[in-house]
């Protein structure tokens, strides 16, 4: 499809004719403004999305700072063998651990393991300050993850409003249209019949 024959480009010039017309209907015009508002709110949550990742990045890195220095990778010893868990897109298992922190006081928890992992095995487990189960670090992986994401959702939750807003003043115009036609064809009518009649 060549530009000449696409429709986009061909609504957008006729959108712009009707509103810029020397007798354009105020619902012409108002449509115009919803469009170019919509235009410039489009380009503009761009940098919003940029703005949210950027802020979203820095605090990411500074809880994955935080968690690495907070927490450290101690040997423990499972229990009992590993439980599959069920109703999980894909196969992962916990068990009950044993592990002695650094103060030498022993800690126990049921933690995620390797599938398999039978009793007496020794795994490595997270743990925090007071010794206790804390779960992986955040990684520079992680970061990247939840910053797209969250860029991501931005841009579309953003440019989605836009353009409901836009639809919404345009179903608006539109109804006011139909009721100005249907009023204006009412007082028209009644002369037109009369007219016929006459011939």
């Amino acid at each position: 499809m060549t530009a000449a024959t696409d429709p986009a480009p061909q609504q957008a010039r006729g959108r712009l004719r009707r509103g810029l017309a020397a007798g354009a209907r105020t619902s012409d015009r108002v449509e115009l403004l919803s469009w170019l508002t919509c235009v410039l709110l489009a380009v503009a949550v761009v940098p919003l999305a940029l703005a949210v990742a950027s802020v979203v990045a820095a605090d990411g890195r500074a809880q994955a700072a935080r968690e690495a220095a907070e927490r450290q990778e101690v040997p423990a010893v499972v229990l009992a063998d590993a439980e599959v868990l069920s109703g999980t897109s894909s196969l992962r298992a916990t068990a009950p651990v044993g592990w002695t922190a650094t103060d030498g006081a022993g800690h126990g928890d049921t933690v995620p393991v390797p599938v398999g992992t039978d009793a007496g095995d020794t795994v490595p487990v997270w743990i925090g300050a007071d010794g206790e189960y804390a779960g992986r670090p955040l990684e520079h992986g992680d970061v990247v993850v939840v910053t797209v994401t969250a860029g991501v959702l931005t841009l579309l939750l953003g440019l989605a409003t836009v353009a409901l807003a836009h639809t919404a003043v345009c179903a608006l115009l539109e109804r006011g249209r139909q009721r100005a036609w249907t009023r204006e064809w009412a007082e028209v009518e009644p002369l037109w019949a009369a007219r016929y009649r006459l011939r």
